[in-house]
């Protein structure tokens, strides 16, 4: 059959992000013997024109549209991207009567509101390189039970994931790293730790499950040659957990001396001055660390695994091992007042990141902790695909939070567009900036 896979994310901010998971989607239909197109809507300046033109030309049997996020998690900006993919497959539907099969990690948050929504055909909830082939097997054979079920749920997860590899050619990963800066790879899947707003064990479950070192490598060397990037990020929910894994594909990068750059989300738990100097050695640059708050009620209140002791340590290892940090934290998270608030920002200065990002509010979604807990303290029942965001009653006055993070020129406030924003993006980008823009940010301490 013929499949035509959509990736409809324009989202540039701060970055366009390749995709990765959708790639890994082509792969797996082609590899089950069906013609595969992509179209990728993020650098087109007329996706409809796009969306038409791919329509007539391949006139495919069954189309894939992958929702990677359902809005941007910035208060107070809250840019949905719900019109975004209602006008995609609008289009779809005016040019073409093929089956329209919605999946990604987006729609696995909330499968049942955006095929209310959308109105498709099917919808694949979780991981798709078994479950997508396996429904277009079903479709082309004419065999579907009457009482098929629109809404597909895969139920096995991939066990072995060195089976997987994403389609290197059908997106263009020259213009994502020209344009964005680095490719991604990824070491593992799962996460076993338990944020409470956290939507990563919805996606990809809490068992991890990890890529045999070598072939992360040789994967990251395959892509680097044909497409000359040489700075790559790893989309783990954590890099460094479990520790032993993260030392491993530091080992194997260092005895193949890729020379390429990378950066990683971390966790303070593991993150210890050998780990740290080693992933130095292997060519890491940065790490990023959702640390979240720097008060241990708060922290307790997330439920993140970790006091404000372990955030010190690791950033003390990032220090003495040369690699540079960005703290992610919140300011409005449950139990904050503006004195904790105050506080996490002098205790920021005393840190001394290379960059931080301070987000106001935590965006709730449903099924998570965070989601009781908001309509238990805030009144919050609404929680789904239209952002609604958690903001600690107790703070009064986030504009006074704006306006400390500006006088750092080296902080972060998405939503507030303070010391980011599109305009300064693209200008770092065209002078061939590569890497995460907080690293060249940190140079402006």
């Amino acid at each position: 059959m013929k499949v035509l896979l959509i990736s409809p994310n324009r989202e540039h901010l701060p970055d366009p992000v390749y995709p990765l998971g959708l790639a890994y989607v082509a792969a797996a239909v082609r590899d089950s013997g069906h013609e595969v197109q992509a179209l990728d809507l993020c650098f087109e300046e007329d996706s409809a024109a796009a969306i038409r033109g791919s329509l007539q030309d391949f006139r495919p049997d069954i189309i894939g549209i992958s929702l990677r996020n359902i809005d941007d998690v910035s208060y107070p900006r809250r840019h949905s991207y719900l019109q975004d993919y209602r006008d995609t497959v609008d289009e779809v539907r005016r040019h073409s009567d093929a089956l329209i099969v919605l999946g990604g990690s987006g729609f696995t948050i909330m499968p049942e509101a955006f095929m209310q929504e959308l109105g498709a055909d099917f919808g694949i909830i979780g991981e798709g390189e078994q479950a997508f082939p396996e429904l277009v097997r079903k479709i082309e054979s004419g065999n579907m039970p009457f009482n098929f079920s629109r809404l597909i749920r895969a139920e096995a997860r991939v066990r072995d994931l060195d089976l997987c590899s994403p389609d290197p050619v059908k997106f263009n990963a020259p213009d994502y790293y020209r344009l964005g800066g680095m490719l991604n790879v990824q070491t593992k899947r799962g996460c076993s730790f338990h944020c409470s707003y956290c939507t990563y064990p919805m996606i990809e479950g809490r068992d991890i499950r990890l890529r045999e070192p070598s072939n992360v490598v040789n994967q990251i060397r395959e892509i680097a040659g044909q497409t000359g990037a040489k700075h790559f990020f790893f989309v783990d929910s954590i890099f460094n957990h479990p520790a032993s894994h993260a030392e491993a594909v530091c080992d194997e990068l260092i005895r193949k001396r890729t020379g390429i750059k990378w950066t990683c989300y971390a966790t303070p738990t593991g993150m210890t001055e050998r780990l740290a100097d080693k992933m130095a050695r292997a060519g890491c640059t940065g790490v990023e660390f959702g640390i979240d708050s720097l008060s241990d009620d708060v922290l307790l209140n997330l439920d993140k695994g970790f006091d404000a002791r372990a955030v010190r340590a690791a950033s003390e290892a990032c220090r003495k091992a040369g690699l540079k940090f960005c703290h992610f934290i919140f300011a409005g998270a449950p139990g904050d007042t503006d004195d904790k608030v105050a506080r996490a920002i002098a205790d920021l200065d005393d840190l001394n990141p290379d960059a931080a990002v301070i987000m106001t509010g935590i965006r709730v979604f449903p099924n998570t902790r965070l989601a009781e807990r908001a309509e238990e303290e805030l009144g919050i029942r609404d929680a789904g695909l239209e952002p609604v965001f958690y903001l600690s009653p107790a703070v009064s006055s986030y504009s006074r939070v704006r306006d400390e993070v500006s006088r750092r020129k080296n902080w972060i406030m998405p939503g507030h567009d303070v010391n980011m924003h599109p305009r300064l993006q693209r200008k770092l980008r065209e002078h061939g900036i590569k890497g995460p823009l907080w690293e060249e940010l940190s140079k402006r301490r």
